[in-house]
């Protein structure tokens, strides 16, 4: 990953996909409008053709049709919120931050993508419960950006089941305990 996209997600404190990956995390919500767009396509065709049976039906175009759309913008929010890293509030040296990525990633059998100073990428695989998820870790100074979503790499997928959380707080766990062992260590 370039610099310039570490530094930006250090900013923005939000995950930066490539342009398929951006695709296959909203997918959902291009699904969801399929339906909201043939309606209007229909309505409008409709109207300059008068060609509705009754009345009502134009009605039960546009509720049916519409509230798709409504449920289509809910999901947009809730996928671009979860391009958001959670942030924890410890400062770690790349010893220690290193050491903690490796404990979560052989207990959780992560695969690491890539792996700097300063950032990890991973990603789990298929199981019972997800398709796999992709985890983004970041390294800042005063604190530690994570993010784990369902992997935009694999089929898209809308529910981790509790994997993204169960990555996270697994992370922390191995986190914490590595920062508590070399502050007794020091002591």
């Amino acid at each position: 990953m370039e610099k310039q996209t570490i530094v930006n997600m250090k900013e923005t404190e939000r995950v930066k996909l490539s342009k398929w990956q951006r695709f296959w995390h909203f997918f959902i919500v291009i699904v969801v409008c399929i339906v909201p767009a043939l309606v209007t396509y229909d309505l409008v065709v409709n109207y300059f053709t008068g060609s509705y049976i009754h009345k009502s039906y134009p009605a039960i175009y546009f509720i049916v049709g519409y509230s798709l759309l409504l449920l289509a913008i809910i999901l947009f929010f809730i996928q671009l919120r979860r391009l958001r890293f959670s942030r924890i509030p410890v400062s770690a040296d790349v010893e220690k931050f290193h050491a903690s990525v490796n404990a979560t990633a052989k207990e959780l059998n992560w695969e690491i993508l890539e792996k700097t100073n300063n950032l990890i990428v991973a990603k789990s695989g298929f199981s019972r419960q997800s398709w796999g998820e992709r985890i983004t870790i970041v390294r800042k100074n005063d604190s530690i950006l994570f993010n784990s979503i369902c992997d935009p790499d694999n089929r898209p997928s809308i529910a981790s089941w509790g994997r993204n959380k169960k990555n996270r707080k697994r992370f922390e766990v191995h986190l914490l305990k590595m920062l508590s062992i070399s502050s007794f260590e020091t002591n």
